[in-house]
């Protein structure tokens, strides 16, 4: 698996003859050791170099000749096992880490849904997720109406047309866009109880959060963006990480860029559900973790159906499986977490 969202383990298991190898029998646990990759076989296999010592391995993602990778030996009482990290040199300041801290344990969209308004209640089921039917165009939409591009979007008309004023367009880009509307509500609080003004208050400082972390984050490529999921009349919350690597590092590559998508859901009848996703071209794989087992087990008989979509739209599908997980697995600091560590890249690979 590719890149640090908690997707699965990033082991790579030794044969037993390999791991009895003077290369592995020369490193010491946890020490991290330059590897190379020399020659890049059909197959998806590789041969690398790592300790003087050519090693043939396998992925599920393509490699290049000549990356370089880092190497990280663990052990335990019954293996061991390799993980392998490309290189990386993002810097995640302390200001930013505060950040995601604050920003992972809520969700701004929360406040929203206990106001009693049919215009607002549509705006946010028009950006929810819905798990009764797929939905290509969420994210985009998502990101469109959420607020989350409020000043973007009127900063790019404005720039445009520095007359635009109250012109229509600039009407209709408040109108459309949640924070556009929460904004203009407490601009305008004659018909708005005291609650519902609160409610709006929190929802623009906890978007505002959100946009200035994302703002700083996107240097290291990530995204933390929070949304709504409306399922059998009612609204829960989720938070969605996006990892597009380092821009510096991948330079002009957009088209070969690794994506990495980790999604947190709380359900009312699910339960806490984490679900990580690597993407490398057309090349799909992912897990889904939940620390309900009998949800564990359900979920885990809709997998294939999953992989039928990915394949009808010309995915390749690599790996898709069903976790039971710890709660803290499932937690919002495990979203803080997974943005943190500095597991840029890493790649589920099998000896």
């Amino acid at each position: 698996m590719i890149s640090g969202i908690h997707i699965s383990p990033s082991d790579i298991i030794l044969k037993k003859e390999i791991a009895k190898n003077a290369v592995f029998s020369s490193l010491k646990t946890n020490q991290k050791v330059e590897a190379e990759v020399l020659k890049v076989f059909s197959g998806k296999k590789a041969l690398i170099l790592i300790a003087g010592k050519k090693v043939m391995i396998a992925t599920p993602f393509p490699l290049t000749e000549g990356e370089k990778l880092l190497v990280n030996l663990l052990e335990t009482e019954t293996n061991r096992n390799l993980k392998l990290w490309s290189l990386n040199d993002n810097k995640i300041s302390e200001k930013l880490i505060s950040l995601i801290k604050l920003v992972s344990q809520s969700n701004p969209f929360e406040s929203l849904s206990k106001i009693e308004d049919k215009e607002l209640s549509g705006m946010l089921k028009s950006i929810s997720l819905n798990s009764a039917r797929a939905d290509i165009d969420f994210v985009p939409r998502l990101l469109e109406k959420s607020g989350l591009l409020f000043e973007k979007k009127l900063s790019v008309l404005l720039t445009q047309d520095k007359d635009a004023g109250l012109k229509p367009e600039v009407l209709q880009i408040i109108k459309d866009d949640i924070k556009g509307y929460v904004l203009d509500h407490i601009q305008s609080p004659k018909n708005q109880d005291m609650e519902s003004l609160k409610a709006f208050n929190k929802f623009s400082s906890g978007i505002e959060s959100f946009q200035a972390f994302n703002t700083q984050s996107a240097d290291v490529g990530k995204y933390l963006i929070p949304f709504p999921v409306f399922v059998n009349d009612s609204f829960s919350f989720g938070q969605l990480l996006i990892d597009l690597g380092n821009k510096e590092k991948d330079n002009n590559k957009e088209k070969d860029r690794i994506v990495n998508v980790s999604f947190l859901l709380n359900m009312s009848r699910l339960g806490p559900l984490r679900a990580d996703f690597s993407v490398y071209k057309k090349a799909i794989s992912g897990v889904f973790n939940l620390s309900n087992k009998e949800i564990y087990e359900f979920v885990k008989t809709m997998v294939p159906e999953l992989k039928q979509r990915f394949l009808k739209r010309e995915y390749i599908v690599h790996n898709i499986e069903c976790k039971l997980a710890s709660k803290e697995m499932v937690s919002p600091d495990s979203i803080f977490e997974s943005f943190i560590k500095d597991e840029n890249r890493v790649l589920n690979i099998i000896i």
